[in-house]
């Protein structure tokens, strides 16, 4: 081989690592609205691997679909944090004087707008994830606007207002809300189905779960669940959706498409936040009062383990 040609074949071998080189693990990150930080778990040891200090009280978070940075919702410091994921650092607050009690967040697909709700302001703000400044702020006449899902074309997002018992639905072309569906008593947790054409809210004060149709944006059933339903999340294959009892301290599992629960699982203290490994494998559910979140084997429907995280983990989710 000439000296030419071994600089060319390992120059082709370096392109071709580098992607690989840089590409991120999997991990697992929680944020612990008792002792304001959010940890971040190595899903293959089941162990923190870091420990990211933020505001006061953050209560939910989201990640770019990029997986670059992710923004914590503070609800006691009235501001959200903005981590970047390959530092594992703080880099900015973001600030609002309309801020109050800011919560439910989301990212459009393309990373490139982050959508928060302000619950006791009644505001929904846009904000621009590449500058982290915010460009938008919508008004609504829902009460206790909470969480947030956004759909996978990026053009729907949808909010529970948890004082109004309802939904709202946003334009993201404009940033305009087209329509309010009624939901259950207390709708605080959302989910949306892969497909984007079902929602699932959790009634919290109802004891129910509601089932909605985005594309008729109609009821088409309302389900009991355990009590104090606080969260819904989809399997990523869409075909069952996990419910969170914060005051029954268990997750009821329900076929999508039969809406009848087919498993319980008792996982102890004030369940919250729910979210899955990509294949669907297990499910990871934030247990506020034990400080810990439990590992569910979607298989068995039984948890294979428990991590200590920080204290009250809430929102959670796997990047």
């Amino acid at each position: 081989m000439s000296y030419r040609t071994g600089i060319s074949v390992l120059l082709v071998t370096m392109l071709m690592a580098g992607p690989v080189m840089a590409q991120q693990a999997a991990r697992l990150f929680v944020v612990n609205k008792q002792s304001d930080t959010m940890s971040i778990v190595d899903p293959s040891t089941l162990e923190v691997g870091s420990t990211v200090e933020v505001g006061s009280q953050p209560h939910e978070m989201a990640i770019t679909p990029s997986g670059e940075k992710a923004y914590l919702s503070n609800v006691g410091d009235n501001n959200v944090s903005v981590i970047d994921l390959v530092t594992g650092k703080e880099t900015k607050k973001i600030t609002s004087p309309d801020f109050s009690f800011p919560h439910g967040i989301a990212f459009t697909p393309d990373s490139r707008i982050a959508i928060l709700t302000s619950e006791r302001t009644q505001k929904i703000f846009v904000i621009d994830a590449a500058t982290d400044e915010i460009i938008r702020a919508v008004d609504t006449d829902q009460g206790g606007t909470h969480m947030v899902v956004i759909d996978g074309t990026g053009r729907w997002a949808y909010f529970t207002n948890r004082e109004s018992n309802s939904v709202s639905v946003m334009d993201l072309a404009d940033y305009s809300l087209v329509a309010t569906i009624p939901a259950g008593e207390g709708a605080e947790g959302i989910a949306l189905s892969p497909d984007g054409t079902r929602l699932w809210t959790g009634d919290r004060r109802g004891d129910t779960v509601t089932v909605i149709d985005t594309q008729a944006r109609r009821v088409i059933q309302r389900l009991e669940a355990g009590q104090g339903p606080i969260r819904a999340a989809f399997t990523p294959d869409g075909a069952q959706v996990y419910v969170p009892n914060a005051l029954s301290g268990d997750v009821w599992v329900f076929d999508a498409q039969t809406l009848e629960r087919v498993g319980t699982v008792d996982v102890g203290g004030s369940p919250g936040g729910v979210t899955f490994s990509p294949d669907g494998s297990r499910a990871y559910v934030a247990c506020g009062r034990p400080g810990e979140v439990h590992v569910i084997d979607t298989e068995s429907l039984t948890v294979v383990a428990k991590i200590p995280v920080g204290a009250g983990p809430d929102g959670i989710t796997f990047q």
